[in-house]
């Protein structure tokens, strides 16, 4: 119960500032771009059933380069990269571009 309440006082709040502030809605959504781009990687890995180690010595890159790309924090990750893993963990990339109203499309990439 109380961390449902947690939650639910967290979206309150992110609510609150997203509505009051284009900057605050930015920052908020290029952190969940992060956090989608981190568990990318980290999915791709495990389901390719990889550790960072392993996948480091496929890519040709450290384990700690993986554990970099796997952190939600981290800003600098590459279309290279996230290519290369893909290649190495056999998924099959799609770049997608939109803008509304009429331009929308589709890249596949590995």
């Amino acid at each position: 119960m109380k961390q449902t309440v947690k939650r639910d006082k967290h979206k309150e709040f992110v609510g609150q500032r997203a509505r009051k502030s284009a900057t605050y809605r930015k920052n908020f959504a290029r952190a969940l771009q992060q956090v989608d781009l981190a568990l990318l990687v980290r999915e791709m890995r495990e389901d390719a059933g990889l550790t960072q180690a392993e996948l480091a010595r496929k890519v040709g890159t450290t384990q700690s380069v993986i554990a970099r790309l796997e952190d939600a924090e981290y800003t600098g990750h590459s279309l290279t990269m996230l290519e290369r893993i893909a290649a190495v963990c056999g998924i099959a990339l799609k770049l997608h571009a939109e803008k509304k109203p009429d331009f929308d499309r589709e890249v596949a990439l590995v």
